[in-house]
């Protein structure tokens, strides 16, 4: 098929990545939903190549289709390539549509870098340790704009959004 993402469908999941890495200066690894751990853990998406490509970490989202998060990811790059400098730990507004806030969390990778085997392999295949790498998981806001740390998160959307990254403390009042 001449409209096929990968000119080769019986590409090595690495090659893929060269592939996204070549083509876009960056690449995306979707991880399906495993519903059979202990609790069950939605599926995710995380960014390789950013911090190559920006000097930024690499993107964590998890509760979204591949799709959603390629878009959110491809915002956050087009930012970067733009000159925004976006601010880390802290929710900010001015990334999502409609004044929606959101948050890039910073992630403990050495703590839980299995969960990134094509990271691990690309930092590895650099000569680096398989964690030498920096994370941001982009936190996103219910439909009422409440982020999952915040009061009043709808409930339904909790088991999706697990947060890997540290939540800022309480706002002052």
């Amino acid at each position: 098929m001449a409209d096929d993402v990968f000119p080769d469908r019986d590409m090595s999941h690495r090659d893929k990545v060269e592939f996204m890495l070549e083509r876009e200066g960056w690449a995306l690894d979707a991880v399906p939903a495993q519903p059979d751990t202990d609790p069950p853990f939605p599926r995710y998406a995380y960014t390789i190549g950013v911090e190559d490509r920006f000097a930024f970490p690499e993107l964590l989202i998890v509760g979204l289709t591949p799709v959603a998060c390629r878009g959110l990811f491809g915002l956050v790059v087009d930012a970067l390539a733009g000159g925004t400098e976006l601010p880390l730990g802290a929710p900010f507004i001015g990334l999502l549509d409609g004044g929606q806030p959101c948050a890039l969390l910073p992630v403990e990778l050495p703590a839980c870098i299995g969960l990134f085997p094509a990271l691990a392999e690309h930092r590895r295949l650099a000569g680096d340790a398989d964690d030498a790498s920096t994370m941001v998981q982009l936190a996103w806001p219910d439909p009422a704009g409440v982020l999952p740390w915040e009061d009043g998160f709808a409930a339904e959307l909790a088991p999706l959004q697990v947060l890997i990254g540290d939540p800022p403390g309480p706002r002052a009042v």
